[in-house]
């Protein structure tokens, strides 16, 4: 440091010849201390931040995707594997109780065929209070897994028959009617709603299904009191949640139908609101990885909610008439000639004059798909934007992301076949958002038959080219479509036997999709799992430092951490590793 600075130039030319020269000032004008040469951050470590905020989409997508085709498959489970498994235990209960009750009538046979064997004595009057022990029936062969799927199955299906009661249709009309304002604010309560159920609902099923519930006592019999107990509370959660996911899928679909598109715009601004309040704090790696588990489930509840709503939509706008004229709706006209020319002659669109057998997809894609594309690419763009930020300004590398991947896929190949420890860990309300499906396909397959209920086609006098065989068989299905959608009492036997054929259809499909997607997914969590171990085993050198994690991270040690930062504390800092960090987990200052 000199004695004196110099003076800076005086005179315009100077200056303005020192704006335009190339090199550094001289040091007769301005003094520059040697410290000043070296940079802050060079240029490499800049463009390599930079170069990690544009690779981060592809990295984040794929932990995001494994999750939400995770969560995909737990959800399946419940409409796929639960039946099975209920009407599983369901049996064995049944038939312990027909063992019991033969045991019983054999007894009672043998009483009173020779009544000289039975030796009546008075109870002893002490214990007569006593609770009554097992005598002569064995115990049944349920165990702990059998009773939680008896629950579980039971908490869905009196859950179903509770929102029965609901009318959708009144909500949407009575939500339609709100102000746009007063709708942003309830689709933002019910998202908390959702978030804080769900955190209270974990730990109820949880307890409903451990084993300090459902297993036996000290006397051999099977609990009673804390089951049914356990078992009311998880109905009323259950049904609570249920209900405003309902409300929140009505909420989403009026804003989709809305004329006006101020108030999608609205809705999707809530989305951007998450940047301003995430990417402005510090994280931690446990941190973030709550956030990415949130943002797992958020987006298959998107997802689950969108295709709701598009199958409401493609039921309401008329695109299941592209499977056939069996599924066109009833046209109002009562000329049978006019009804022929309408059905015979080319549909035309509302913008063009060419044929419907010109375009690609029907008009009513756009209708569906379009709010279903803006919904989901803005989700995934404030993903993108949320994680790149944060990650740039808490200098973590994209690579943490396969270290999530890894711990996801431990959690679904280590728990496979047993309990699912992975939507625990990423708090998914699989037996909620089920019970939603359910309530939402009921309706759409109500508005089916009250839409879709066609009229017996006519045969066709100058047919040449059909069959008599072919035609018949189409009256034939033409009837019991009609039927079924009638609804009439005369052909009761058709309607139910083609509802039991669809159903069984539907439910096959399901469970074919659900294995498949089952195997996928655990050859896929195999590979990552085994990965793991591959370089848990790998030896990594480091002078003075020390190794961080499962992939041979390397961070200065703790004494060099107080030295440079200046800090006094000799408490060392927990170090939590994510294998133990759930999404409901206050392992750091905040819960996402």
């Amino acid at each position: 440091m000199p004695a004196t600075l110099p003076l800076p130039p005086l005179s315009i030319p100077t200056f303005l010849q020192l704006e335009l020269a190339s090199d550094r000032p001289s040091p007769l004008y301005i003094h520059r201390s040697a410290a000043a040469d070296i940079a802050y951050e060079s240029s490499a470590v800049k463009f390599e931040r930079l170069l990690n905020f544009l690779l981060l989409p592809p990295q984040l997508e794929r932990v995001l995707w494994f999750g939400a085709v995770a969560c995909f498959d737990a959800w399946l489970y419940t409409f796929t594997i639960l039946p099975l498994r209920f009407l599983k235990a369901v049996g064995i209960l049944v038939q312990w109780w027909m063992r019991n009750a033969w045991k019983e009538l054999c007894d009672l046979v043998d009483s009173v065929a020779s009544p000289s064997k039975v030796v009546h004595a008075w109870p002893d009057p002490l214990r007569r209070k006593r609770r009554h022990r097992r005598t002569r029936s064995t115990p049944s062969l349920l165990q702990s897994s059998h009773k939680a799927d008896i629950l579980k199955g039971l908490l869905v299906l009196i859950s179903c028959c509770i929102m029965m009661r609901l009318d959708p249709s009144r909500m949407y009309h009575n939500i339609r009617g709100q102000a746009a304002i007063k709708l942003y604010v309830i689709y933002n309560v019910l998202e908390v709603a959702d978030r804080l159920l769900s955190a209270i609902g974990q730990d109820v099923l949880e307890c409903l299904c451990s084993s300090e519930t459902l297993d036996r006592g000290s006397d051999g019999r099977s609990k009673v009191i804390r089951p049914f107990w356990m078992f009311i509370i998880a109905l009323v959660y259950n049904v609570i949640h249920a209900s405003a996911l309902l409300y929140q899928v009505i909420t989403l679909n009026v804003a989709v139908n809305s004329y006006s598109n101020a108030l999608l715009t609205l809705l999707m601004s809530n989305q951007f609101v998450e940047i301003k309040g995430t990417v402005f704090k510090k994280f931690e790696k446990e941190n973030l990885f709550q956030l990415t588990c949130a943002d797992v489930v958020e987006r298959f509840q998107l997802w689950l909610m969108l295709l709701i709503i598009a199958m409401r939509n493609i039921v309401e706008v008329g695109g299941l008439a592209v499977l056939g004229p069996s599924f066109t709706p009833p046209s109002t006209t009562s000329d049978p000639a006019a009804a022929f020319t309408n059905a015979t002659r080319a549909p035309l669109t509302t913008a063009s004059i060419l044929p419907k057998s010109f375009t690609i997809l029907p008009r009513w894609t756009g209708q569906v798909l379009g709010p279903f594309l803006i919904v989901l690419g803005s989700e995934m763009l404030v993903d993108w934007l949320k994680h790149a930020y944060i990650n740039k300004f808490n200098n973590t590398r994209p690579a943490i992301y396969g270290r999530f991947l890894d711990v996801l896929a431990k959690d679904y190949y280590t728990h496979a076949f047993a309990d699912q420890n992975l939507t625990k860990r990423l708090g998914l309300p699989v037996i909620p958002l089920a019970c939603l499906f359910i309530r939402a396909a009921v309706q759409t397959y109500q508005m089916f038959a009250a839409m879709y209920v066609p009229a017996p086609r006519a045969p066709l006098a100058g047919s040449a080219t059909s069959s008599a065989t072919t035609t018949a068989a189409i009256a034939r299905f033409d009837a019991l479509v009609h039927a079924v959608r009638s609804g009439n009492m005369w052909d009761a036997g058709a309607v139910w036997a083609a509802r039991i054929v669809f159903f069984l259809v539907v439910y096959l499909l399901l469970l074919g999709a659900k294995l498949v997607l089952g195997m996928a997914l655990l050859g896929l969590a195999r590979r990552r799992y085994r990965g793991m171990k591959e370089r848990e085993r790998t030896v990594y050198d480091a002078a003075g430092g020390r190794r961080f994690g499962d992939i041979g991270m390397v961070e200065v040690d703790e004494d060099k951490r107080r030295w440079i930062a200046g800090e006094e504390k000799k408490e060392k800092r927990r170090v939590v590793e994510l294998a133990g960090v759930d999404r409901y987990a206050m392992v750091a200052k905040r819960i996402w």
